[in-house]
């Protein structure tokens, strides 16, 4: 998830500078960007996080979160099944983050 917010700050700042580069004529004032990395692998309860976490919630049964996420000798099947399960979460974290980056781009374009 650090992987996501990373990708979607390096967007925003491509946007940003680009955009410096094309208005050459005038020149802006210089912009400080902070980066508040928020970890949100589950079980992390922080809100920033709810609408990723109601999405694994979505793709992923109970069991399957905690193959992913738990204690994987707790479930019988984690030693065959959690190969898939990290692909598909996997598959899901990169949906999201292109989700996050063409609104990243829809914002700044505005």
């Amino acid at each position: 998830m650090k992987a996501l917010f990373n990708i979607a700050l390096a967007t925003i700042t491509a946007t940003v500078c680009g955009g410096a580069a094309a208005n050459a004529q005038r020149e802006l004032e210089a912009v400080t960007v902070q980066s508040h990395q928020v970890d949100c692998t589950p079980p992390s309860s922080s809100a920033l996080c709810s609408a990723l976490h109601a999405q694994i919630r979505s793709h992923f049964t109970m069991r399957e979160i905690g193959v992913l996420f738990g204690a994987r000798t707790s479930y019988p099947e984690a030693q065959t099944a959690y190969e898939g399960l990290n692909v598909r979460y996997q598959n899901l974290m990169r949906e999201v983050a292109a989700n996050i980056t063409s609104t990243s781009d829809a914002v700044a374009v505005r």
